[in-house]
C-alpha cells in the first residue's frame, strides 16, 4: 500500500485570507519576495543569442565601416554591409572602384 492510497486531501474555499495565520503568513513572504527577492534569470534560447550576437556584430560592422577613413571608393558602391555573399566578378569590382584587388576575395578592407 502506497501513500497515496491512504492520502486524504480535502479542500474548502476560504473568504479571505484575514484572520487565518498560516495564510496571513503566505501572504507576507510572497510579498516580501516580490519586493526583496532574488530576480529569477531564465536561459535564453541559443538561437535567440545568435540573432541578437549577429545584430549587435552587423551594427558595430556597420558603424565603423561608416565612419571609417580606408576603401572609401569601395564604400562609394557598397555604403551598407551585409553577412550576405555579393556575387560580383573580380573584373566588376576592379571596374566599378579603379582597385586592382590582389589573390582571393574577401579581402581584408585594410589592404584596399
Amino acid at each position: 500500500m502506497t501513500l497515496l492510497e491512504k492520502a486524504r486531501i480535502r479542500l474548502g474555499w476560504v473568504k479571505a485570507h484575514i484572520g487565518i495565520k498560516g495564510n496571513e503568513i503566505v501572504d507576507t513572504l510572497a510579498k516580501e519576495a516580490t519586493t526583496d527577492g532574488i530576480p529569477a534569470s531564465l536561459p535564453f534560447p541559443k538561437s535567440f543569442l545568435k540573432k541578437q550576437l549577429l545584430q549587435l556584430s552587423l551594427s558595430r560592422w556597420q558603424a565603423e565601416w561608416d565612419n571609417g577613413e580606408t576603401s572609401r571608393s569601395v564604400y562609394s558602391i557598397i555604403p551598407k554591409i551585409s553577412n550576405k555573399q555579393l556575387h560580383w566578378s573580380r573584373e566588376c569590382i576592379q571596374f566599378d572602384t579603379g582597385i586592382k584587388l590582389r589573390g582571393m576575395l574577401p579581402v581584408d578592407s585594410r589592404e584596399l
